[in-house]
């Protein structure tokens, strides 16, 4: 992904020959700490357009499609307004930084339904995916002045949404996949001693890479491999509170490489080190 400027910027190409079905709109790269940062989808005016909003830093929140979701790096909002769906940086969080494209025409709302309805509203993306590339460089080209004019916004918001499109057609529908996640995620459990990769669950899942860390997330909540460093803490605090067993032994069982290890992750995800949570009795 390309390292981007801060900044925000409007398109706005009055004098159009053609009538283009696919425009750009307001795009930028931000870093949000207001506490009154807070957008509600239908008080954004009677315009329809979409969103794609990816996360690159800190945490937000995000309720849309009946559900409330934390928004976490890798991760993009996939919004189509006017609807019933609100995004804000919510109080316990040290800052959201994200860049966004939103876009607008009669192509990107029809094939919007489909996109938003194979995704969902929140979709995991490595940073070295086609869309998070192509959204890079729209948003440095447009803040760096670099779209000239109508024709060359539209075929960029194509391009974006074509992406987007091809994505959600070879991904299936969560529902579909829940029992290959599920079976992948037992594997896991069963396993937490060993060294295992996404691609070993993944293919225990009977899916591809990539659609299988796309639908795991959407279903857990959590990266597989952000879900596999939680589980290995769950089930060292479990042995720190239940057993005498040492550091390197507690180490060996939940899957880290030695002691010193374990006690960083730990201390990252549980505030304390592994030694100070046992005598606290938690």
């Amino acid at each position: 992904m390309l390292t981007l400027p801060r900044g925000e910027t409007s398109l706005l190409f009055p004098e159009r020959a053609l009538p283009l079905r696919a425009m750009l709109g307001s795009i930028g790269h931000a870093r949000e700490t207001r506490p009154t940062y807070d957008w509600h989808g239908l008080r954004r005016g009677r315009a329809e357009f979409v969103l794609f909003q990816y996360t690159l830093a800190g945490r937000g929140r995000l309720r849309a499609a009946g559900r409330e979701f934390e928004v976490k790096p890798g991760q993009a909002m996939l919004l189509h307004f006017p609807d019933d769906n609100r995004y804000w940086l919510p109080a316990e969080s040290d800052g959201w930084e994200f860049l966004y494209v939103c876009l607008h025409g009669r192509e990107v709302l029809r094939l919007w339904p489909l996109i938003e309805s194979r995704l969902g509203p929140l979709a995991a993306f490595a940073p070295d995916s086609p869309a998070v590339g192509c959204a890079s460089k729209i948003v440095a080209d447009a803040l760096a002045k670099r779209i000239p004019d109508a024709f060359a916004a539209s075929a960029r918001a194509y391009e974006l949404v074509m992406l987007l499109a091809a994505e959600a057609r070879h991904t299936q529908p969560a529902e579909a996949a829940r029992p290959a996640i599920e079976r992948a995620r037992r594997y896991a459990e069963e396993r937490l001693s060993r060294a295992l990769s996404v691609e070993e669950l993944a293919r225990e899942a009977g899916l591809s890479r990539h659609h299988f860390s796309r639908l795991f997330a959407r279903q857990h909540g959590l990266a597989p491999t952000a879900w596999l460093i939680e589980q290995r803490v769950k089930e060292a605090a479990r042995l720190l509170r239940g057993t005498k067993l040492p550091l390197k032994a507690i180490a060996a069982q939940c899957g880290f490489p030695n002691a010193n290890y374990l006690g960083r992750v730990f201390r990252r995800h549980t505030g304390v080190p592994p030694a100070a949570y046992r005598r606290s009795g938690a």
